[in-house]
């Protein structure tokens, strides 16, 4: 098991290993034929003067930092200062003028149709997170590196370094072997990043591969644009065009791209010899921008060709009212390629549609696809055929797509190992879809935008036909595979939604951004095409169910106004089966990240079901039911009601709710995850529950008078990303403003109970009689925070040097162990830029923890009582003097933040209270003393602990009558002796 802040083990150990960061220039681009970038004109690494181990690597516009740990050259590269000239003046960006498909038919003229594709140049930034490793000599270069075109990558790696193709060897750093995917992602540039640094330190260095390179993924934007026309007569293709705008589909990694090094291409206008269409129309034109390059990926150039085509026909065949497989089969003259679309077709019963309507939030669709190729020859007659059928299930919701079902047929030849075809497309398809369904890190993603899980879909293989003198490939199945792979899916994903994506990857934010807009979705925007389809109820049901939803909002955002807010209708109960698994558990993680159940369980109550109380400077409130109880909870609520009240604090009966639910963050959550929160809260058993009266004193006991106060101090917009910032910051930006409303109790209120921003945000506040402690550079630790201990601290409710999460944190760790470790590690960077703190604890904050421990050895004069008490009560747990015991508190007294505090409330819960690991198993436990000690022990022992292990904080003053405030919680025993 991993070390709390550890990542993967080395994929090899090699003597001298060094550890590195890439600084990117602060503008760059891929315009289509060349990388418009900053170009830097000065380092200032003044600030790593005395550090011998740390260098810096500049190679034009190319800079990294080395250093012997990840998190010291992460740390260095904050330190050093680039100055960047801005980029120069760009040509207008090399992309086609978007294309509508139309249809201008009329008795004297032909239909005419056009559209434009796209293809990335990074389909993502990597699979997983990961270690890439470069080993460089003067003639050679070892890599270790997950990539999906290792080709590719040996000739950015030779450009980049000079070292001979030849002598560069590859290694994945699974040890399964490399599988060729359907193009490149951000392995490849974070390759090339370690192969530049270990060659300019002389020694071997690794890079992280995380999601911080998808600032790569936006920069190269698109490596071709596609553009297809077609005329057409009584729904036959009577002239058909294909044009590449592009030299090659696929741009080199972005460290050759700084450093200068990638070979310019020759390019000109010419028709294409490798491009193909396997079917005959009466004219037919295919041409493309020519470019010559060292390496021209033709597996890449074929996908993106396929994808193009095979999704255009099938626009065709929507937009004319045919058939899809029927269009097809009309222009293909080929007899094999017929025989085995036809027994494709038959296998995957394409005649019988998939489930209509909707069933809750999923939507099931079917998408063909086919291609044809040349041998090793160049004779398209003697190539390979491939026809692909897949069945998708689309979850509105959240916006995953899962691949249930794929049927490929593929015809070799004679002599098809169709165990091994099988084999492969498995391990290359249904087991990594990430590619071509996986996530883009975003700051709304759960799954931590870092893998994708995807539930493996059933494989049926369709038996390919035998022809006779025919030319084979045996043992080989790498110019055919994949061809049809990507349109299929975008094919797939139409029938089930509507939408055409015409430009890869589908992943769950674009997908979800595109139902909303309800229209064809090229990546950047949207046209308002959307043609004739069969499946005409299932898009109208879907169209229903979004509109129905932004209309709630704009309703919602009109009446916001006026003091009065209407009721909104109750419904029956959802039912049970209306929302999938996945969308109740990503509902789940939203809940947990919320923590809702700590303010809606009272203790010992069944969880959710409101009745805990908050102690406010206008008197008391009670949390409500938030089971689906149709009487005292939420059952009969819809999810417009659930919107508002998550979103601008009105109830479903139209009462305002006051801000200690806390709606001014929750405002800033995304749709999908409301819509999420929803369906797991409705899926949870319903339990009758009545909430408590609140008890509010005059004014604050009149509800309406929450409308002017939200009119000040509540803004309903929801979060929107720092495109400044990293992925990591938004990510974290977001759960700590919006779902972990961490503002909420960190945060100041003013005389109206809203939260202080500015210089106040973070600065801490007091909650239920506990101090939330500022989390900016107000913080009173004695050592000061890195973000390696935030996260130990959230993750496992403690860290070596602060001490262990107690009192109303503890719930909050508890409801943080249910999120993905990348989640938690984004809150923790996210406060740790409030504060200002590095990413490592430094060997001086160990030194100043060290010399604090140590002035705290001595008992101080005057402090009899209380040293009689410590040593009676704390001192067998809390001082190492060889004594045994059952259990020893992990962090000094003198690193505990609370005896630093200008208020002694949490040291007086703590001991009145004890501190309990119930919410946060292994985090440490000590008893209470409120039945054994009276105020006055109580208020001896604090200032006790105060003088003996905070000694440079002034003391704490009227500490008996503050703990006689503070005692009531906790029991009713007498407060004196």
């Amino acid at each position: 098991m991993l070390e709390p802040t550890a990542k993967p083990a080395l994929p090899i150990e090699l003597a001298g290993t060094r550890f590195g960061v890439v600084m990117r220039p602060p503008h760059y681009r891929w315009d289509g034929e060349r990388l418009i970038c900053s170009r830097l004109r000065q380092v200032d690494d003044s600030a790593l003067a005395g550090l011998e181990e740390v260098r810096v690597v500049v190679d034009e516009d190319f800079v990294g930092v080395v250093a012997p740990t990840i998190e010291a050259a992460r740390n260095a590269a904050k330190r050093v200062v680039l100055t960047w000239d801005e980029p120069p003046a760009a040509k207008a960006a090399t992309r086609s003028p978007k294309a509508k498909l139309t249809n201008t038919s009329s008795a004297a003229k032909r239909d005419t149709h056009t559209q434009t594709y796209a293809w990335p140049s990074r389909l993502r930034w990597g699979d997983a997170p990961g270690w890439v490793v470069a080993r460089a000599d003067q003639a050679s270069l070892e890599v270790w590196a997950p990539t999906a075109t290792p080709e590719a990558l040996r000739v950015d790696l030779s450009l980049a370094t000079g070292c001979d193709a030849e002598r560069i060897v590859l290694r994945d750093p699974s040890g399964l072997g490399f599988a060729t995917g359907l193009g490149r992602h951000c392995g490849d540039d974070a390759a090339v990043d370690a192969a530049l640094l270990a060659q300019a330190v002389g020694a071997p260095v690794a890079v992280w591969l995380d999601a911080d390179y998808a600032r790569d993924v936006r920069a190269l934007g698109r490596a071709q644009c596609m553009t297809l026309g077609a005329s057409l007569d009584a729904a036959h293709v009577t002239r058909f065009r294909y044009r590449q705008a592009h030299a090659q589909g696929e741009v080199a990694a972005v460290g050759l791209l700084l450093c200068g090094r990638e070979a310019p291409t020759r390019h000109g206008d010419t028709d294409r010899a490798d491009l193909y269409s396997p079917y005959r129309f009466e004219q037919t034109h295919v041409s493309a921008h020519r470019g010559a390059r060292a390496y021209q990926n033709d597996d890449s150039t074929s996908i993106q060709h396929t994808f193009a085509r095979e999704s255009f026909l099938d626009e065709l065949a929507h937009a004319e009212g045919v058939d899809p497989l029927a269009l097809r089969q009309r222009h293909l003259e080929d007899a094999r390629g017929l025989e085995l679309i036809g027994s494709v077709a038959s296998q995957a019963d394409w005649a019988v549609p998939v489930t209509e309507p909707p069933v809750g939030d999923v939507m099931r669709g079917r998408g063909l696809a086919y291609a044809q190729l040349p041998d090793r020859h160049q004779r398209l007659d003697g190539g390979v055929r491939s026809a692909w059928i897949a069945d998708v299930e689309v979850n509105r919701t959240t916006g995953d797509v899962r691949l249930t079902r794929l049927v490929v047929g593929q015809d070799s030849g004679e002599q098809v190992d169709t165990a091994r075809l099988q084999q492969t497309l498995q391990a290359r398809v249904l087991s990594k879809p990430q590619g071509l369904l996986g996530r883009t890190p975003a700051f709304d993603e759960w799954d931590d935008g870092r893998t994708t899980a995807v539930e493996r879909a059933s494989f049926t293989p369709a038996p390919a036909p035998i022809s006779k003198g025919v030319e084979t490939l045996p043992e080989r199945f790498d110019d055919t595979d994949f061809a049809p792979g990507v349109a299929v899916i975008a094919n797939a994903l139409f029938d089930a939604t509507g939408v055409r994506f015409r430009e890869p990857p589908f992943t769950a934010g674009r997908v979800r951004q595109a139902l909303a807009m309800g229209e064809a979705f090229d990546g950047d925007d949207a046209t308002a095409q959307r043609g004739t389809r069969k499946t005409s109820a299932k898009l109208s049901g879907t169209r229903r169910w979004w509109a129905a939803a932004a209309l709630t909002t704009v309703a919602g955002g009109a009446v916001m106004a006026w003091p009065f807010k209407g009721a909104i209708a109750p419904i029956a109960r959802p039912a049970a089966t209306l929302y999938s698994a996945e969308t109740i558990e990503r509902g789940r993680l939203v809940a947990a990240a919320g923590d809702c159940a700590a303010c809606h369980t009272v203790a010992g109550g069944a969880v959710n079901t409101g009745g805990h109380a908050f102690e406010t400077p206008f008197g008391t409130l009670y949390s409500t039911n938030i089971t689906p109880d149709e009487a005292t909870g939420i059952g009969n609520w819809s999810y417009a009601a659930f919107e508002r009240a998550m979103r601008h604090g009105i109830s479903r009966d139209g009462r305002h709710l006051y801000p200690a639910f806390p709606y001014t963050a929750f405002a800033k959550t995304s749709d999908a995850d409301l819509q999420a929160l929803y369906a797991y809260l409705m899926a949870q058993p319903a339990v009758a529950a009545p909430a408590p009266e609140n008890a509010l004193t005059f004014p604050f006991n009149l509800r309406a008078l929450m409308a002017p106060w939200n009119a000040l101090y509540h803004d309903p917009t929801p979060f929107v990303p720092n495109p400044a910032q990293s992925d990591l910051y938004n990510r974290g930006a977001y759960l700590a403003e919006g779902l972990g409303h961490c503002s909420a109790c960190h945060s100041p209120r003013n005389a109206m109970g809203a939260e202080q921003g500015g210089e106040r945000y973070f600065a801490g506040a007091l909650v239920d009689g506990w101090e939330a402690p500022p989390l900016n550079a107000l913080s009173r630790s004695p050592v000061p925070w890195s973000e390696n201990a935030l996260f130990d601290y959230l993750r496992h409710g403690s860290s070596p040097l602060h001490g262990v999460a107690s009192g109303p944190m503890a719930p909050v760790v508890a409801g943080l162990a249910e999120l993905p470790e990348y989640d938690v590690r984004a809150i923790a960077h996210y406060v740790a830029q409030q504060m200002g703190a590095p990413v490592e604890d430094e060997p001086a904050q160990y030194a100043q923890a060290a010399q604090l421990a140590a002035s705290s050895a001595a008992s101080p004069s005057g402090q009899e009582e209380g040293a009689r008490l410590f040593e009676g009560a704390c001192a067998a747990c809390h001082l190492d003097n060889g004594v045994p015991a059952f259990t020893k508190a992990s962090t000094a007294l003198a690193l505990n933040t609370n005896l630093y505090s200008e208020r002694p409330d949490n040291v007086i819960h703590s001991i009145l209270g004890g501190v309990h690991d119930d919410a946060v198993p292994g985090s440490g436990s000590m008893p209470g003393f409120a039945d054994s000690f009276s105020d006055t022990q109580v208020a001896t022992l604090a200032a006790y602990l105060r003088a003996r292990f905070a000694p440079s904080e002034p003391p704490w003053q009227q500490l008996e009558q503050r703990v006689a405030a503070l005692r009531q919680p906790h029991n009713n025993t007498p407060s004196t002796p």
